[in-house]
Formats: C-alpha cells, structure tokens, sequence
C-alpha cells in the first residue's frame, strides 16, 4: 500500500518538483529532491562534525563516551553541552 502521489502533493508542488529536476515523472522527481536534499545537508555536517572532533581532540564516540563517565570538563557549561547535543 504505497502513497499516490498525484493525490498526496499540489499541482504546483509537482510542477516545482519537475521544473527544478529536469524529470518529467513524479515519483523520479521527489526521489531526486529527496536525494539533493540529503547530499546538501551532508554537506553542511560533515564540516560540522570535523569541527568539534578537531575542538574536543577526539570522534564523537570517544567524547560521548567521556560524557557519559563525566570526565568532560565542564561538561554542563552552555558552550560544552551544546556541541553535545549538536
């Protein structure tokens, strides 16, 4: 039982999704957004993470770990504990 597009997304939306992707077929369409959306956020994490592994000296498993043991240095402070949770 899968989704029918036509019915679940607006003619406009669809006419968007064909426009910006070149495909003429709806469901290829939102495929290829779905995966240009992805590899476009991958490429804004993926910096991201480089980023606070390079700050903390170690990946993140390494630093949840240390959080989960509480021997991140002022692990509760506002700047640490958000680089957690990002």
């Amino acid at each position: 039982m899968g989704i029918n597009l036509p019915e679940a997304i607006s003619k406009s939306t669809a006419k968007l999704l064909k426009d910006l992707t070149g495909e003429s077929r709806l469901d290829i369409a939102v495929k290829i957004a779905v995966k240009d959306s992805l590899v476009h956020r991958l490429e804004e994490i993926y910096p991201k993470i480089e980023e606070l592994e390079e700050k903390y000296g170690m990946e993140f498993e390494e630093f949840k770990t240390a959080w989960e043991d509480e021997t991140i240095e002022n692990k509760y402070s506002y700047d640490v504990e958000s680089d957690y949770w990002e």
